[in-house]
């Protein structure tokens, strides 16, 4: 996928995440849309376009959040590099198997974004964003996957094939 179609679409995943996901939070708790993305991105393509889409998307996030900067671009790509190892595995399975990675994928991303708030020298209450926060969110995030990853499986038919009739 060219990266002038790529770059605008994860900053209106950014922006939508941080503008309107708010909004939509369930007990505080509201879908990672931008995480959903990128790793329903890395289950398809593999781990260097995963990368990539993580680069951006953590890269926009940062711009958009309070938390420290690189933050989320630094925890998006190490879950992008995790999901793409299983991209020819996922892609042939059904949706249980990437609604499991989203499963993981959301606790690793949290952990390791408040692992990183932690360093910059923030206090963190690991148990409580735990136990409120990061599991809820990996379920819900789990429960989204299918309809973003059929979504981005006919993008990526779709732009797949513009590619090959060029």
């Amino acid at each position: 996928m060219t990266i002038y179609l790529v770059i605008p679409l994860l900053v209106a995943v950014a922006l939508l995440q941080t503008t309107v996901m708010p909004h939509l939070a369930i007990r505080g708790v509201f879908p990672d849309l931008a995480l959903l993305v990128v790793v329903c991105w890395s289950l398809l393509r593999g781990t260097r376009e995963g990368m990539i889409w993580g680069f951006i998307a953590g890269l926009a996030l940062d711009l958009f959040s309070g938390a420290p900067f690189g933050a989320a671009t630094l925890s998006l790509m190490v879950v992008s590099f995790l999901s793409g190892l299983g991209e020819a595995t996922v892609v042939r399975a059904r949706f249980i198997l990437p609604s499991i990675v989203m499963l993981a994928a959301t606790i690793i991303y949290d952990l390791f974004f408040l692992f990183i708030v932690w360093i910059s020298g923030q206090p963190v209450a690991w148990l409580d964003s735990l136990v409120r926060i990061i599991l809820p969110a990996a379920v819900l995030n789990a429960v989204l996957t299918p309809v973003v990853f059929i979504a981005l499986r006919k993008l990526h038919t779709l732009l797949s094939r513009a590619e090959m009739e060029w």
